[in-house]
């Protein structure tokens, strides 16, 4: 192993699917990552998403590090992590770390999605109704708009039809599963460790 550590800033939203791939990682790395995660809700105020993200690079020294985030979770990550030694990922969001364009553009044809990772649906309570604010009238008028929900099952646990039913009592809007690998994240993360170490 590396004797250096990657420091990595995550969004909460990643971190099962992270700690599940993080050993086949760090060894095809032959380094370590060290992670610390924001909570998962943090991208509903960009005053506090600023703050946490500055201050979680602030905390690695300038080390070059992984900052585990979509380029659009904040209207000016370019100039949040300008000087800090992070790259993130080109991809929008999260669900873009899990899907290829070429998987979600087919999807996409099927209707108007709103994707949901198994995270996200694991803490959805905390990402809508604690982090937005939202009751059930606002989760009507914000999802209202989308065909369907697709949450994207990696295997990280068994999602149950009571899981899905909850959430869809609150949104009103279909919700389906799609089993999906994490080989295009890893390889999202992969890709950044490696230009981290040269």
């Amino acid at each position: 192993m590396n004797k250096q550590p990657i420091p990595v800033l995550s969004c909460g939203i990643y971190r099962l699917e992270l700690e599940k791939i993080l050993p086949e990682i760090q060894e095809e790395l032959g380094a370590e990552l060290a992670v610390n995660y924001l909570l998962p809700a943090l991208d509903v105020n960009e005053t506090h998403l600023a703050k946490a993200i500055t201050e979680g690079l602030q905390a690695f020294g300038g080390k070059k590090s992984l900052l585990l985030y979509g380029r659009m979770c904040h209207t000016d990550m370019a100039g949040i992590t300008k000087d800090s030694g992070a790259i993130y990922p080109r991809t929008a969001n999260c669900v873009e770390a899990f899907l290829s364009p070429e998987k979600k553009k087919a999807m996409d044809a099927t209707g108007n999605v709103y994707y949901l990772t198994m995270s996200g649906l694991k803490l959805w309570r905390e990402i809508y109704q604690q982090g937005h604010g939202w009751d059930e009238v606002d989760a009507r008028i914000n999802f209202g708009s989308f065909d369907k929900i697709v949450v994207l099952d990696c295997g990280l646990f068994p999602i149950t039809d009571e899981a899905l039913f909850d959430f869809f009592e609150f949104t009103q809007t279909p919700v389906e599963v799609m089993p999906i690998s994490l080989d295009y994240f890893k390889g999202v993360v992969l890709g950044i460790c490696r230009k981290l170490l040269k």
